[in-house]
């Protein structure tokens, strides 16, 4: 039987998916309700659990604890999972907002003000790095809709997550300025360079800074061998 599936959700067909994103989506649904899946071949449509591809794993009940060594070599694994996903995501926003305050030096210099804050872009993309994988791990934004073109779930996310990140950047400065003896007005008059038009310029560019993250990464899980195939020579893609 083909690597291929449909399911049926909220009364509609949808797919194709392959095994492992059956059993994904499988995980995701309620227990007490069938989840019927529909392959090339088969006669009707059927409950995944009663087919072999998506037994459930046998319970770890019973089963003998891993040794200490191994537990600490997961620990360490996750560890350093946590720490690349970081760097990657804060290199990534690094770049961006380093082009950014780049492209604004270089109109300021044309005009006789030298303006070079580059510490900024790298402060700024350390903080929202460690904000993002927050977001992540609460999984903002990952209630799909059956029913939503995958581009319109990702536009979606891109704009909640860009609203939570300001949010909790004007929640932190806040917090600093706190401490720092500032007023409420004071803090939130530096935030976005003081003016209604900057705050939403730097929220549309976060936007355009999200949306082909955050779209890479949905296609990644959707598209297994994506981030191979991306970062593959072209010579052995084409032997393939």
């Amino acid at each position: 039987m083909a690597d291929q599936w449909y399911c049926a959700e909220n009364g509609e067909s949808v797919g194709p998916f392959s095994t492992r994103q059956v059993a994904d989506r499988l995980g995701k649904a309620a227990a007490a309700k069938p989840y019927l899946v529909w392959s090339p071949g088969m006669k009707e449509w059927v409950d995944a659990r009663a087919l072999p591809q998506f037994a459930p794993r046998p319970s770890m009940a019973g089963r003998a604890e891993p040794p200490a060594p191994a537990r600490r070599e997961t620990i360490v694994s996750r560890a350093r999972h946590e720490i690349v996903s970081y760097l990657a995501i804060s290199g990534y926003l690094m770049i961006w907002f380093s082009a950014v305050m780049f492209y604004k030096a270089t109109i300021l210099r044309s005009v006789g003000v030298e303006f070079a804050p580059f510490g900024f872009a790298v402060m700024k993309a350390l903080i929202l790095g460690k904000f993002i994988l927050v977001l992540e791990a609460l999984k903002l934004g990952e209630r799909k809709e059956s029913g939503d073109i995958l581009i319109v779930q990702i536009v979606k996310k891109a704009l909640l997550f860009t609203v939570a990140l300001i949010f909790l950047t004007i929640v932190e400065e806040l917090i600093v300025g706190h401490f720092h003896g500032k007023s409420v007005h004071e803090v939130m008059s530096e935030i976005g360079g003081g003016s209604i038009a900057q705050i939403v310029a730097t929220g549309v560019l976060m936007f355009l800074v999200l949306l082909p993250y955050l779209a890479f990464r949905r296609l990644a899980l959707e598209f297994d061998a994506l981030p191979e195939t991306l970062f593959a020579r072209r010579d052995l893609v084409r032997k393939e």
